[in-house]
């Protein structure tokens, strides 16, 4: 029994005769007419030219409904790209409006400083290591250190710590305790521009540790942190630091002084406790 309709050996004939058909078509072909007089009748018409109109009719219908084809896969080819296309502008909006959520649920310029988020390179806006430079580094008479940095590129925001965890890459947190100094860039210039800072480092205090328990600690080091958490070591325990030039000695005192009074009036009880956290002595080109 034939695999085909008349129907079908009837469109492909016009193929076959001109000799233009895949082999299997051929096959498909031959095999019918072996079975169908009515076909065998309407192929040898073909053959001496009496369907010539029709057979012309055929073969248009034929190449019409192949073009049709390739037109449908190429429309529908498009049409994915589009949707690709769709898809990704989708996404990237919508990472603009989270993005811009977080920038107004936390701040712009600094309100969510110490987040992992300041770590995302999108987002970190910390001076490379290279570009900060201490400059002066001197032992006070009270056993703080004085640390100067400048820069070679401007920053607006001081982020500076004192006594905290010590991680490691390979041990993880240690019982080592660090200070770290980072100046970053606002991401919107921000109105205030410097290109230098200084530090006054009490090296020793009272904190809180993981436990919530009270601790007496003391810095191991010092470190300059920037983009990338790269870190540049300032200071280590042991190191012999150069006495503070009386100019510096009268500045920092002042400073102490000053923040002493400041927290003694912050705090109706008169005391305010022992300070840990860093001084910091700003030093920008609009006077503030």
């Amino acid at each position: 029994m034939s695999r085909i309709s008349c129907n079908v050996n009837k469109d492909l004939l016009p193929l076959y005769v001109d000799d233009v058909c895949s082999e299997e078509s051929k096959d498909l072909v031959e095999e019918h007419l072996s079975e169908c007089g009515e076909c065998q009748n309407y192929y040898e018409a073909l053959k001496e030219g009496l369907l010539e109109a029709e057979v012309k009719g055929d073969k248009e219908n034929i190449l019409s409904e192949e073009k049709m084809r390739q037109v449908a896969a190429s429309i529908i080819k498009d049409i994915k790209k589009q949707i690709s296309r769709r898809q990704i502008q989708t996404v990237c909006v919508a990472v603009a409006i989270a993005l811009i959520f977080i920038f107004v649920l936390e701040g712009l310029n600094g309100a969510y400083m110490g987040s992992e988020l300041q770590r995302v390179p999108l987002f970190d806006t910390r001076l490379k290591v290279g570009d900060m430079h201490v400059t002066e580094l001197y032992q006070l008479q009270n056993g703080y250190l004085y640390i100067s940095v400048e820069t070679d590129k401007k920053f607006s925001i001081v982020s500076s710590g004192n006594l905290n965890d010590n991680f490691d890459q390979n041990e993880g947190v240690t019982d080592k305790y660090t200070g770290e100094i980072a100046l970053r860039r606002e991401l919107w210039g921000g109105s205030i521009q410097m290109k230098k800072c200084s530090f006054i480092y009490p090296l020793s205090g009272v904190v809180e540790n993981r436990e919530g328990e009270l601790v007496e600690c003391e810095d191991s080091a010092i470190y300059l942190e920037g983009k990338g958490d790269q870190r540049e070591k300032v200071w280590e325990k042991g190191e012999t630091v150069e006495k503070a030039p009386p100019e510096i000695e009268g500045m920092a005192k002042k400073e102490i002084e000053a923040e002493a009074a400041r927290r003694h009036a912050w705090n109706e009880d008169g005391g305010g406790g022992e300070r840990t956290d860093p001084y910091v002595i700003m030093d920008n080109e609009n006077g503030f």
